[in-house]
C-alpha cells in the first residue's frame, strides 16, 4: 500500500430501537481515491459504509439504551471474486466479525453504543457478502470464567527490603547457587536461606483486553531451598524455582473451543497462531530478596489417582523467525526470503501414531509479489496452492496454511514450501512461522520436560491421572499451572520407573502445566542488578502523570515543576512501572494498567504525558535503544493505510466491552501526549521549547507579540471526496471565526493553494507565494494547520512545505520564541516510530532553531472522508472558549474524537506535545478609552491618530503595575477572493468565493506606563479608500503576561490635506547586533537587524504593490524575503533613538538559517507611509562552523588617534564568553600595559563583534603613570571559556596612536 490518502466514508449516527434489522442494499461499486491511484470496491447504499483495513464494514453509533446490544441473524450470499472488484481476498476477514462497545463520555457522562460489522468474509477461498443482520438487545453479558479479574496478593513487595533483578530466556526450573550469588557481588554467608525469596509473574506479554485475568501485584513465588534448615547458605546449598519464559503456546481461546479453551485469554489478535511471541522482550524477569523474613516455600500435593490415565500428552514445536520488519511498521517480523524450495522440519521424541490428530499452521508473506504463487504441504499431504492475482495492488499479503492431518507415520513433521516467482521475478515470499501440535509419549527425557493435556476440562472439578514412564531419574515433578504457586507432586506409583500423580481440574483461572526434572539439569538465570525500592501503586490523587526513562526523568520533572501549582503531578520512571506491573518486563499494558489504577475508581487522572521516543523495533533487533517508551503498534504491518501507532491505548482505562477487542472500537478516557525525544539532548530541547511556549524557560527570549493573534490554514488543491478541500476548510472557518461575535480578534490567513496562481517548473506545479507565506508565518502565527495530501517529505504534490524549508525555520532564537501549534490532517507527515526515517514532521518539532513545540499530526495515511469531518470537528473544539480562554490541546483533541465517534483513523493522528498546554491567549483586560482622529469615528489614509487606553486587573480596576509594550494593529475591510481552478478540472468547480482579512495596514506601538498608554501613528497611503468596517486590535505585554482588546473601526477615505513628505526612511543594517561593521564575520545562522526611522512612520502593511519591507540575499531576486511581519515599531533589539516617537522608529529582526560559508551581500529595502523608499546593502562573511577553532580579526581601537582614553574592539566567531588579554607595547617592544577582562557579544550573546566600550585603556602604564605620546603596538590574546564550543585561542596585532 502506498503512502497516500485513503478514502474512508463518514461514520453515521444511528438511533436504533431495541431491535433493528439492517438490510444492506448492495449496488454497483464506488471508487476509493488513494491520491496517486484509485481502487474500485463493491458498494452498498445504506448509511454507515466504511472502508477500513482494506475491506468493507458497516459502522453505527447509537445512544446507549440501558441494555447491551448484539448483532445476530446474519444472512450471507456467495459472490464471485469478480464482484470484489479490486479488493484483495487476503484483506477480507475469515469469519463473521462484529465489534460492539459502550463508551462513557468523560466530559458529559453520556453513554453511546458503537457497532462495527464486517460485510465481507472469506471462508476457505469462498467469498460472501452480508445481505442482512439484526441488532438486538442482549441484556447484561453473561459471566465468563476467562474473566476472573485480578488474582494473587495485592501488596507491592518492592517498597521495602533489598532487591536484585535477574532474567531468564525460557521456561523451566532454574537454580540459584552460592556461586551465582558470589559472582554477582552478593555474599552468601550473610544470607539466611530461610529468608530467600523470589518474586515474579512470568514473562508473557500482559493480556491486552483489560478484563482478562492478571496478577494484582508482583507475586512471591513458591520455591525450594535445599540446605536452608541450618540458617546458613553453604556452598552446596541452592534454591530451585520455576520461571515462565517470554514466549508461550496456546494461551488464547480458539474458535470453536477446539484446544482446551477454558481459562485462556480472549483473542485480541487478527492472526490466531497458537505460538505466542513476546514482541517487547526476549527475556522474563524475576526479583530476589533476602531481608524480609521467611520466604514462601513450595508445598507437596498428594492428589489421589483415578482410573483414566494420561500416558500421552500434548506437545508442540514452533519456529517463529523475527528478523525483518518489511515495511518498518507494525508488529509483524518475518524470517528469511523463500527464494527456492524450503523445508522446515520438526522431530518428535516418540513415533507419531496413525490416529493422532496433528494440528499445523504456517504463515508466510507475499511481498511485492503480484502474479506469483506458492505451494505448501505438510509431509507431502494437504497441499495448499496460493496465487496472488496480477491485479492485486497490495504490496504485502500474509498467507496462512493451517489445518489438521492424520495417518502420519514416523517422527518428523516437515513443511515444504515451493515458491514460483516466474511471473514477477522481483517479488518475494518471506517465511514468518511454522508450528505443529501433536501427541507425545509421556516418557522422561532425562533432563527437564514440560507436559500438559489440552483435553482436560479446566474448572470442572474432575480428577485426572498422569503417568510418566522411564522416570527412574526423575528427581521431582512440579505442578506449575499457577507459576507463582508451584507445588511438588507426590508419586503414587509403586515402582521406581514410573511416576504417577493425580490432578484435580478445579481452577477457573489456570491451565494445567507440569514439569519433570533432574535437579542437576536446572537452568541458570542471568543477573541484571540491584534495584531501588519503589511504590508506584501507592501513589494517590494523581491528576497529571508524566512517564519517562531514567536518563530523561530530570527534564520531565522540569515540566512537572511548571504545573506543580495547578495539578498533583507524578513523574515516574517507566522501568519502575514495568517492575511493579509487568514483572520487570517492557510491556505497554503495564503502563495502561498503571494508569488504570491511578484513574480508578474516581477518575482523577486528567492527563498523561510521555517523554521519550518509540520505535516499531521494540526489541532493538535493528535499532538498539531506539524504543525508549513503547507505543501501541498495530498488528497490521503491511501498509500505511491500515497500520497505526498510538498512545491512546494507555488512557483506555474504563472496563472494556467483552464484545469489542479492536482498539478502534473504544475511545480514551483522558488525553495523552508525547514528546518523542530520542536522547537526553533532544529531551532537553523539547522540554525547553514546551516551557518557552509558556514563558517558563529561564533566560528565554520573549514569546509575546501580536503573532499570537494570527493563524494560518493551508489547504491542498484537491477534491478526492467530491467536495474540494478548501470548501470544507472555509465552511469550518466561517463557522468558528466569522459567524457570531466570538474570536473576531484573530487574523485568519487562508492559504488555499487554488487561490494562488500556479507556476510551472521542471518538477511540476508550484505555489511559491504559499511557500514564502509558510516560511514567514511559522514564526508569526499561533496556529499553522494543513489539510491535504502529504508524506514524510512535506506537504502537497506542489511541495509547499519541504524538508529544506523546515531546516531553515528560525522562529526560536535569542530574539524571540514564537512557537506555533502545527496541526496536520494528511498522510504520514510525522512517521515518528521509524528510527531510520527522520520524517518532515519530526524535523518540525525537533528543530533546534524553530519549528513547533507541539504538534497534532498524522503518522499514517488518513482517509479523506475522515479528514474532512474531523477537520471541522477539531477546529471547533480547539477554539472552544471557556471563561474567555481556550481549553487544553489534549481536551480539544479528545472531545473531537468523541464527537466523531469510534474510528480507526483516530489511531493515526497523534498529539506530540504536552496535552495540558493551551493555545496561548492573552487576557481581555486592555481598554481603549479614546481614538483621536481628524474625523471622529473614522480613520482615513494619511490621518494622524492617537489611541489612548489602559490595562485593568481582573477585578476591573486599573493595573498600575503594568508596564510594557503596547501594539496597535489596524485591519482594513475584508477582501473578496475566489479560488482559480488552476488545474481546470470539473471537481474544483464551481470555484469558491470567500472573504479574507489582509494583514494590518497599521503596526504601531507605544509604552504602557503604570497601566496607561498612548500610541500615535499616521495611517499609510496604501489602504482601501471605500468606507466600511475594519477593526482595531490593541495588544500589550509586560514580559509576564499579555492582554488585548478588539473592536470594530470605520476605515476609508483619504485626508485631503495630506502630508508633505518626500524624505525617505533612514536605515542602518547589521548582522546579529549593532556592534557589527560592514564586511564583518558571522556564524552560519546570523540574524539580520535593521534599525529604521522616518518622521511620518514606516509602511509595514504590504497592501500596496511592491511596497513591502524586503531583503534580497546575494542578488537572488527570485528568493526575495518579505519582512512585513518581522517589523516592530518603537525601540528594541538594540535599536534605540530616544528623540523620536515610537511610530517614527522601529526595527526588523530576521534570522537566517544555514548560510553557506563565504562572503555574502544582502540588500534591504523599506518604505514610509507616503511610499518613499530606502535601499541599503550590507556585506558579511559567514565562517564555517564545522571549524570550531577560535578566530579573531578586524582588531581596532577607537578613537584612534586618542588623547584621554581609547577602546579596543575586535570580531570573532564564537558565541561564548571570551577571556581576553590585551598587551600594549612601545614601538621598541617594551611592554607598558596589560589589560585582562572577559567579553561577550552583547546584547544577544550570539553577535560576533565585542561591545564598543568593553576594553578600555586610559593611556597609563601598569603603575598608573601616563605614557608618552607616540605610536604603540597592541596585541590581544583571546580564549573561549567553553572549549567545546570554540577550541584553542587566537591572537591579533594592531597599531594605535596616543596624542598628548
Amino acid at each position: 500500500m502506498k503512502r497516500n490518502f485513503i478514502l474512508l466514508f463518514i461514520l453515521f449516527f444511528f438511533s436504533f430501537s431495541f431491535s433493528q434489522t439492517v438490510k444492506l442494499q448492495w449496488e454497483g461499486n464506488r471508487v476509493i481515491d488513494f491520491g496517486s491511484y484509485k481502487i474500485t470496491v463493491p458498494s452498498f447504499k445504506n448509511e454507515g459504509f466504511a472502508f477500513e483495513e482494506s475491506s468493507i464494514y458497516f459502522r453505527a453509533t447509537m445512544k446507549y439504551s440501558g441494555a447491551n446490544q448484539k448483532v445476530t441473524n446474519f444472512v450471507w450470499e456467495k459472490i464471485t471474486p469478480k464482484e470484489l472488484f479490486e479488493i484483495s481476498p487476503s484483506s477480507i476477514p475469515a469469519k463473521e466479525e462484529t465489534e460492539i462497545s459502550v463508551f462513557t463520555n468523560p466530559y458529559t457522562s453520556e453513554k453511546t453504543t458503537n457497532i462495527r460489522v464486517a460485510t465481507l468474509k472469506n471462508e476457505k477461498g469462498n467469498i460472501y457478502r452480508l445481505s442482512s443482520f439484526s441488532i438486538v438487545t442482549s441484556g447484561a453479558p453473561e459471566a465468563s470464567p476467562i474473566f476472573s479479574g485480578k488474582v494473587g496478593t495485592t501488596e507491592n513487595p518492592l517498597k521495602t527490603g533489598t532487591f536484585y533483578k535477574i532474567k531468564v530466556d525460557k521456561s523451566g526450573v532454574f537454580k540459584i547457587t552460592a556461586k551465582f550469588l558470589r559472582d554477582n557481588g552478593i555474599n552468601p554467608s550473610n544470607i539466611n536461606p530461610k529468608n530467600f525469596r523470589i518474586y515474579g509473574n512470568g514473562g508473557l506479554m500482559l493480556p491486552e483486553h483489560n478484563l482478562d485475568t492478571r496478577y494484582s501485584a508482583l507475586q512471591e513465588n513458591a520455591i525450594q531451598v535445599v540446605g536452608q534448615d541450618d540458617g546458613t547458605w553453604n556452598d552446596e546449598d541452592y534454591a530451585l524455582f520455576y520461571a515462565q519464559g517470554p514466549h508461550g503456546y496456546n494461551i488464547y481461546k480458539t474458535l470453536g473451543s477446539t484446544n482446551g479453551n477454558s481459562n485462556r485469554r480472549i483473542e485480541t489478535r487478527t492472526d490466531t497462531s497458537a505460538n505466542f511471541i513476546n514482541i517487547y522482550s526476549d527475556f522474563a524477569y524475576y526479583f530476589i530478596n533476602f531481608d524480609l523474613g521467611p520466604g514462601k516455600r513450595m508445598s507437596e500435593t498428594d492428589t489421589p489417582v483415578s482410573g483414566g490415565v494420561i500416558t500421552r500428552y500434548d506437545d508442540y514445536q514452533y519456529i517463529n523467525e523475527e528478523k525483518f520488519n518489511l515495511m518498518k511498521i507494525g508488529r509483524i517480523w518475518t524470517g528469511d526470503a523463500i527464494t527456492e524450495n524450503k523445508t522446515v522440519t520438526f522431530t518428535t521424541r516418540s513415533p507419531i501414531q496413525s490416529s493422532d490428530i496433528i494440528k499445523y499452521r504456517s504463515r508466510y508473506i507475499g511481498y511485492l509479489s503480484s502474479g506469483n504463487k506458492i505451494t505448501v504441504n505438510l509431509n507431502n499431504q494437504s497441499p495448499y496452492n496460493y496465487t496472488i492475482s496480477p491485479a492485486d495492488k497490495k504490496e504485502y499479503i500474509p498467507i496462512v496454511y493451517t489445518g489438521t492431518v492424520t495417518n502420519v507415520q514416523g517422527s518428523q513433521l516437515t513443511f515444504n514450501y515451493s515458491p514460483d516467482t516466474s511471473s514477477n521475478p522481483n517479488g518475494k515470499f518471506y517465511f514468518d512461522y511454522a508450528e505443529v501440535q501433536y501427541k507425545e509419549d509421556l516418557k522422561f527425557n532425562n533432563t527437564q520436560m514440560n507436559f500438559r493435556s489440552y483435553s482436560i476440562a479446566e474448572g470442572s472439578g474432575t480428577n485426572y491421572t498422569f503417568s510418566i514412564s522411564d522416570a527412574g531419574s526423575v528427581d521431582q515433578v512440579w505442578d506449575v499451572s499457577d507459576i507463582t504457586n508451584a507445588t511438588k507432586k507426590v508419586n503414587k506409583a509403586g515402582g521406581n520407573d514410573t511416576f504417577s500423580f493425580g490432578y484435580t481440574a478445579s481452577s477457573n483461572t489456570f491451565v494445567n502445566e507440569f514439569v519433570a526434572f533432574k535437579s542437576s539439569e536446572a537452568f541458570a538465570p542471568a543477573f541484571v542488578g540491584k534495584i531501588e525500592n519503589q511504590d508506584m501503586a501507592g501513589l494517590q490523587n494523581i491528576e497529571y502523570l508524566m512517564i519517562s526513562s531514567p536518563e530523561m526523568l530530570g527534564h520531565a520533572q522540569r515540566l512537572a515543576n511548571f504545573y506543580q501549582d495547578k495539578y498533583n503531578v507524578a513523574v515516574v520512571d517507566v522501568n519502575k512501572i514495568y517492575n511493579e506491573f509487568s514483572s520487570g518486563n517492557k510491556d505497554i499494558t503495564a503502563i495502561r494498567d498503571f494508569a488504570t489504577r491511578l484513574n480508578t475508581p474516581t477518575g482523577k487522572l486528567k492527563y498523561l504525558f510521555i517523554l521519550g521516543d518509540t520505535s516499531y523495533d521494540f526489541r532493538g533487533i535493528n535499532h538498539p535503544g531506539a524504543d525508549i517508551i513503547p507505543s501501541f503498534q498495530s498488528e497490521e504491518s503491511g501498509n500505511y493505510a491500515d497500520s497505526f501507532v498510538s498512545d491512546d491505548y494507555f488512557t483506555m482505562t474504563s472496563p472494556q466491552s467483552l464484545t469489542a477487542i479492536r482498539l478502534s472500537s473504544t475511545l480514551p478516557d483522558f488525553p495523552v501526549g508525547r514528546l518523542p525525544a530520542a536522547n537526553v539532548s533532544e529531551a532537553k530541547l523539547l522540554i525547553d521549547k514546551t516551557l518557552a511556549y509558556n514563558n517558563a524557560l529561564p533566560g528565554q527570549s520573549t514569546p509575546f507579540g501580536e503573532w499570537r493573534m494570527k493563524m494560518d490554514f493551508v489547504v491542498d488543491d484537491d477534491a478526492d471526496n467530491l467536495l474540494p478541500f478548501h470548501n470544507t476548510m472555509n465552511a469550518s472557518l466561517v463557522n468558528v471565526f466569522e459567524n457570531g461575535t466570538l474570536r473576531k480578534e484573530y487574523n485568519i490567513r487562508k492559504l488555499y493553494l487554488d487561490s494562488f496562481t500556479a507556476q510551472t517548473s521542471a518538477g511540476g506545479q508550484r505555489f511559491p507565494q504559499v511557500n514564502q507565506a509558510i516560511s514567514n508565518d511559522v514564526g508569526n502565527s499561533l496556529y499553522l494547520f494543513y489539510f491535504g495530501h502529504g508524506g514524510i517529505n512535506g506537504w502537497a504534490q506542489e511541495r509547499v512545505l519541504t524538508i529544506d524549508m523546515i531546516q531553515n525555520f528560525n522562529n526560536y532564537n535569542a530574539v524571540y520564541s514564537r512557537l506555533p501549534l502545527v496541526s496536520t490532517i494528511t498522510c504520514e507527515f510525522t512517521l515518528w516510530d521509524d528510527p531510520a526515517t527522520f520524517s518532515a514532521g519530526e524535523q518540525v518539532i525537533k528543530s533546534k532553531q524553530g519549528g513547533a513545540s507541539m504538534m497534532l499530526t498524522s503518522s499514517r495515511a488518513i482517509g479523506v472522508g475522515y479528514g474532512e469531518e474531523f477537520t471541522t470537528i477539531f477546529t471547533r473544539h480547539l477554539f472552544e472558549l471557556v471563561n474567555d480562554d481556550f481549553i487544553s490541546l489534549g481536551d480539544a483533541f479528545l472531545k473531537a474524537k468523541i464527537e466523531k465517534g469510534t474510528h480507526t483513523d483516530h489511531l493515526k493522528v497523534n498529539l506530540l506535545g504536552d496535552p495540558a498546554t493551551k493555545l496561548s491567549r492573552p487576557k481581555r483586560l486592555l481598554n481603549i478609552d479614546e481614538i483621536e482622529s481628524p474625523v471622529p469615528g473614522q480613520l482615513r489614509a494619511l490621518d494622524f491618530v492617537k489611541v489612548k487606553g489602559h490595562i485593568n486587573k481582573a477585578d476591573g480596576t486599573l493595573d498600575s503595575s503594568f508596564n510594557g509594550r503596547v501594539a496597535i494593529n489596524i485591519f482594513d475591510k475584508r477582501l473578496s477572493k475566489k479560488t482559480l481552478n488552476n488545474d481546470g478540472v470539473p471537481k474544483l468547480n464551481p470555484v469558491l468565493n470567500y472573504t479574507e482579512e489582509n494583514g494590518p495596514i497599521v503596526k504601531s506601538s507605544g509604552q504602557a506606563v503604570n497601566g496607561v498608554f498612548t500610541v500615535e501613528f499616521y495611517v499609510p497611503k496604501d489602504i482601501n479608500y471605500d468606507i466600511g468596517n475594519g477593526r482595531i486590535l490593541a495588544y500589550a505585554d509586560n514580559k509576564v503576561f499579555d492582554v488585548f482588546n478588539n473592536q470594530v473601526q470605520n476605515i476609508g477615505g483619504i485626508n485631503p490635506d495630506g502630508i508633505n513628505d518626500n524624505e525617505a526612511p533612514k536605515v542602518k543594517v547589521y548582522m546579529n547586533n549593532t556592534n557589527f561593521a560592514d564586511g564583518g564575520i558571522t556564524d552560519q545562522n546570523p540574524t539580520l537587524l535593521a534599525c529604521v526611522t522616518d518622521d511620518k512612520g514606516i509602511n509595514s502593511t504590504g497592501s500596496g504593490i511592491g511596497h513591502d519591507i524586503t531583503v534580497i540575499l546575494d542578488g537572488k531576486i527570485i528568493d526575495t524575503v518579505v519582512l512585513n511581519d518581522f517589523y516592530f515599531s518603537g525601540d528594541g533589539n538594540g535599536c534605540v533613538n530616544t528623540s523620536l516617537a515610537d511610530y517614527q522608529k522601529g526595527n526588523v529582526t530576521y534570522p537566517f538559517r544555514n548560510l553557506a560559508p563565504g562572503p555574502h551581500q544582502l540588500t534591504f529595502k523599506v518604505w514610509d507611509i507616503n511610499n518613499n523608499s530606502t535601499t541599503e546593502t550590507l556585506n558579511f562573511i559567514v565562517k564555517d562552523e564545522s571549524n570550531q577553532n577560535l578566530i579573531v580579526n578586524k582588531l581596532l581601537n577607537w578613537p584612534n588617534p586618542f588623547t584621554n582614553k581609547t577602546y579596543v574592539q575586535f570580531e570573532h566567531n564564537c558565541d561564548d564568553m571570551l577571556d581576553v588579554n590585551v598587551q600594549i607595547y612601545t614601538i621598541t617592544g617594551k611592554l607598558v600595559k596589560t589589560i585582562s577582562t572577559t567579553v561577550t557579544a552583547e546584547p544577544f550573546f550570539q553577535g560576533f563583534r565585542t561591545p564598543k566600550t568593553a576594553i578600555e585603556w586610559d593611556g597609563n602604564d601598569d603603575f598608573g603613570d601616563a605614557v608618552g605620546k607616540g605610536t604603540y603596538i597592541f596585541k590581544i590574546f583571546a580564549k573561549s571559556q567553553n572549549q567545546d564550543k570554540c577550541k584553542g585561542s587566537a591572537t591579533a596585532v594592531e597599531k594605535m596612536v596616543l596624542l598628548k
